[in-house]
């Protein structure tokens, strides 16, 4: 009895040991909850004039969480897991997690710029809860190796996000938070069944573990795909991915220019770490992943691509434009070789640096005009010079065009594009390889619309042309310089992945 009770007390030690490490390693997180919990406690304890003070917790905690991740970077980390297998930390996650804070600061910055919606973000704390919860449910997504947490994370970052797009008031912006809810609660619940079967095929939910793949493996293929199909489904959600994009348009256009920001990086960017998390766990099973994911890589560049075509709306523009985005970075994923892994990953930080500039500069645009419609571009080229060559930049580093860093990114990835392609020989690799560089034509097309209208159109608006300096010019540089750095010094970023041990 006594030997037994002395085996129970050291057994409750280690765990509580474990717990102990576990926390330390998730502090990333305990400081996002507590900046949250400070924003909203002082919401609820000051009552007039709150503004400075909620901006001033929110960009500090945030600032010092970039700066923290930034000094505490360790690129060959070995991966750690947590919690009995809930959560595995790894330089790979944590990378991601620099990414996802930079997005939210910049986000919050614009919120503090902006003429329409900076006394709606920062006159209570519901923008800001809801900001800090989503960075939340990201870093746990990037971090879960579990399919409950898995799915509890994705649901974090979905509530947040649809909380985010109902915010404020206005018909166009409840019924996109409508659509928004609807089409994500039907994909949230696929995805559960999914998560469901794959549980009853193998009695397990740690995708990590050897009971996980053995059963995977032993599975009917019919069933194993089905139930694979399914939580695809909620994952391509979140990714923004054909063919579940169709709630991507209406959000971009009704939700204020930040809160958009936020959404075309860091659900997308998460979403990719969960995608090749479950491919690793499922890549030696029946299920044919390069042929499903080439497909929809083909469809989404496709789709995205020629929708964008037709769009008279900057946001709604960009908001097809992350759909080929997305689909560009499945071209990677579905390599699922080192080479793969690099090359997505490049691409979704460069994409991460266009994407803030380009959302920043046209809100700049926005708060002059008060319209981001195309005709509201029209010679602001002549009266906004600096920060029009700006936006000439970033849409060039979108299209992936030199002499700037999207061209990189897509240089990297189609090259190993096609080196995979000519290892293994498939099919389906050579076509995405093919409709990647036809769709990078397609898009020089409505990228440069917008400079276009800047610099060859005359608008009707009288618009007294900028002089001096402003502070939206030295954010606008500071977003826009990583994209010229990492064009001529591309090797810097590059050596850092390759000494990151990414582990799925």
């Amino acid at each position: 009895m006594v030997g037994a009770a002395m085996q129970m007390a050291d057994g409750l030690k280690e765990q509580l040991q474990s717990l102990t490490e576990g926390v330390a390693f998730l502090w990333p997180e305990i400081t996002l909850v507590v900046g949250l919990l400070l924003v909203l406690l002082f919401d609820l304890i000051f009552q007039n004039r709150k503004e400075v003070g909620i901006a001033a917790i929110s960009i500090s905690v945030l600032s010092f969480l970039l700066v923290a991740q930034c000094l505490s970077f360790v690129p060959n980390l070995e991966a750690k897991d947590l919690f009995v297998g809930l959560i595995t930390v790894s330089s790979g996650a944590n990378l991601f997690k620099v990414g996802f804070t930079l997005t939210a600061l910049v986000a919050l910055i614009m919120a503090a710029q902006s003429k329409k919606y900076a006394q709606q973000y920062f006159s209570s704390s519901e923008w800001l809860v809801s900001l800090f919860a989503l960075l939340l449910g990201a870093f746990l997504m990037t971090a879960s190796s579990n399919l409950l947490m898995i799915y509890v994370s994705i649901e974090v970052v979905s509530i947040s996000s649809y909380l985010l797009t109902g915010l404020g008031k206005g018909l166009k912006k409840s019924e996109a938070a409508l659509k928004y809810l609807l089409y994500g609660a039907a994909a949230s619940a696929v995805m559960l069944y999914g998560m469901s079967w794959l549980y009853g095929l193998t009695g397990s939910l740690d995708i990590n573990t050897d009971t996980f793949i053995v059963g995977m493996n032993a599975a009917q293929p019919f069933t194993l795909n089905i139930a694979i199909f399914m939580v695809l489904a909620g994952v391509l959600f979140k990714l923004g991915a054909f063919p579940l994009h169709i709630w991507s348009p209406d959000v971009y256009e009704s939700a204020p220019m930040p809160t958009v920001t936020v959404f075309s990086i860091v659900p997308k960017l998460a979403a990719v770490f969960v995608l090749f998390r479950l491919i690793s766990s499922t890549e030696t099973t029946d299920f044919n992943w390069q042929q499903w994911l080439g497909i929809l890589a083909i469809g989404g560049m496709t789709i995205g691509n020629f929708s964008a075509l037709w769009q008279r709306n900057a946001k709604r523009m960009l908001a097809y434009s992350s759909i080929a985005h997305a689909a560009f970075m499945l071209s990677g994923v579905l390599l699922f070789n080192r080479a793969g892994i690099e090359a997505t990953v490049f691409y979704a930080f460069i994409y991460l640096i266009m994407n803030l500039a380009a959302f920043y500069l046209i809100q700049v645009f926005e708060n002059t005009t008060g319209s981001v419609n195309f005709d509201s571009f029209r010679g602001l080229g002549k009266t906004m010079p600096y920060t029009a060559i700006l936006l000439l930049v970033v849409m060039i580093s979108l299209t992936g065009l030199p002499p700037v860093a999207g061209f990189n990114a897509k240089l990297f990835l189609f090259s190993a594009v096609y080196e995979g392609y000519v290892s293994t020989g498939d099919q389906i690799i050579l076509w995405v390889f093919i409709f990647g560089l036809l769709n990078t034509v397609v898009s020089l097309f409505y990228y440069i619309r917008i400079p276009y209208l800047l610099f060859f159109k005359t608008g009707d608006q009288i618009i007294t042309k900028q002089e001096g300096f402003r502070w939206h010019m030295a954010w606008g540089t500071f977003l826009v310089l990583p994209l010229f750095l990492l064009f001529f010094r591309s090797d810097w970023f590059v050596d850092l992945l390759n000494s990151i041990n990414f582990v799925f």
